[in-house]
């Protein structure tokens, strides 16, 4: 991979716009497509194994990651003038960790979602391996989005933002607002890193987004998609995206031992029974695609399957559901893989209809799942050539690309691709319980 030089404008406060350097690489010719490894039965192996991958992938972001990134210095600088991880205000970057001269979101990060997964991921390294460093990871990023949630004296109060841009809250597609789902995810995983260190204060955060949320559900069960968090004006109304706020109050009321906000749950999962799940209109979910009515989207879609067959009896049919939605969800997204076969892989959806190797593993773990909930072995197999095909994604640098066909690289594309294939490391020692299935 060549290095490219940039050069800075050094100003008081910095924008990307006022950045003066080389112009983006070529990046078709940084990817790096290594030679397919088969056994003697054709079956596609690993380029390197599943628990490599994890431990190189955690690696490119625990150690010299700064090294890496090429963006100028005070673009990670904090209103307290602290240096925070690239992560922080960055979602996207070239392949040679320089950002992009051009573009709406070359300076925008997800923080709700984004930072949520990789609190996620890097729970899982500590647990998995207990290195420090990646718990002092998720605590720090935790504690970043708890300090620059929505104040609590508006109506959607204490809630983390979907975007950043520019360093400050809102903009790009959410403009003055933020999304309700997003902020249940995020505080999914706040109970998660209480859990794990026993601080209040995670537990406190999430208590707090949950009393928010319930105070501002409709009628119907549902929140607006994209909606200004202090006047409460309604920039996009339609998400299927729900499953979220199910499991977090099931989770607050777990945590409290009350029944508190059985309600709103039973609202929200009755909203989602007579909706997405019958009706497929799966949509509403990424932070950077505008509205259209046509769009289908497949990543709460795998979550509410997760549901179903955690929460799956013999009588209440919840595994037929799950298994025709995820019929819906091959029939739509799977693509076979041309030079990876059998490999199958998940495309992120309709208005960015490219094959990605986080939606891939997030469908090839949900399989895992379906697979010991039927008993179809074939699942499980398949679900592995998955799981194979994306170690392929890995770079001789480290980094695991969102997909051979796509330009940027994204913080979110390489942590949930190295946080599904935990699952995989966990069937292989001998745990068949998803981590990822809600309980």
């Amino acid at each position: 991979m060549r290095k490219i030089t940039l050069l800075f404008l050094v100003a008081s406060v910095f924008t990307v716009s006022t950045q003066v350097r080389a112009a983006d690489i070529d990046w078709k010719s940084t990817m790096v497509i290594a030679e397919r490894q088969r056994d003697a039965e054709g079956k596609l192996l690993p380029l390197q194994s599943h628990e490599e991958t994890v431990r190189r992938g955690m690696s490119f972001l625990l150690d010299d990651h700064m090294k890496w990134f090429k963006g100028p210095p005070e673009s990670l600088l904090d209103e307290k003038g602290q240096t925070q991880m690239p992560w922080v205000y960055y979602s996207n970057l070239q392949q040679n960790g320089a950002p992009f001269t051009s573009g709406p979101d070359r300076f925008v990060s997800y923080p709700a979602f984004h930072h949520a997964l990789n609190i996620k991921t890097f729970l899982r390294h500590w647990k998995t391996f207990g290195d420090q460093r990646a718990l002092d990871q998720a605590v720090a990023l935790a504690d970043w989005n708890i300090a620059h949630s929505t104040p609590s004296d508006w109506p959607y109060a204490g809630l983390p933002w979907s975007t950043f841009h520019e360093k400050k809250p809102g903009g790009f597609r959410d403009k003055t607002g933020l999304m309700p789902d997003k902020a249940a995810i995020m505080a999914l995983a706040y109970l998660q890193l209480h859990d794990a260190t026993g601080e209040k204060r995670f537990l406190e955060a999430a208590t707090a987004i949950g009393r928010s949320l319930a105070a501002r559900q409709r009628p119907n069960g549902t929140w607006p998609f994209r909606v200004d968090p202090k006047t409460e004006e309604v920039i996009e109304d339609y998400s299927s995206s729900v499953i979220y706020a199910v499991m977090l109050f099931e989770s607050l009321d777990k945590h409290s031992g009350t029944e508190t906000f059985r309600p709103n749950r039973d609202r929200a999962w009755n909203w989602l029974v007579t909706g997405p799940i019958k009706n497929k209109d799966w949509r509403g979910f990424f932070e950077d695609i505008l509205e259209n009515k046509n769009n289908r989207t497949n990543y709460d879609c795998l979550d509410t399957i997760r549901y179903l067959l955690a929460n799956r009896t013999p009588e209440n049919g919840y595994l037929e559901m799950a298994k025709d939605l995820n019929a819906w969800v091959e029939k739509i997204f799977l693509d076979k893989i041309p030079g990876f076969e059998p490999a199958e892989g998940i495309r992120e959806q309709l208005d960015c209809n490219f094959v990605m190797g986080i939606h891939s593993l997030n469908w090839a773990s949900m399989l895992l799942d379906l697979s010991k909930a039927t008993g179809d072995k074939k699942m499980r197999d398949r679900a592995i050539q998955t799981a194979n095909y994306i170690t392929y994604y890995m770079q001789p640098d480290d980094r695991i690309v969102v997909g051979f066909d796509y330009n940027q690289w994204w913080y979110s594309c390489h942590a949930g691709a190295v946080y599904y294939l935990f699952d995989f490391l966990d069937s292989q020692n001998g745990d068949q319980t998803n981590p990822n299935s809600p309980r």
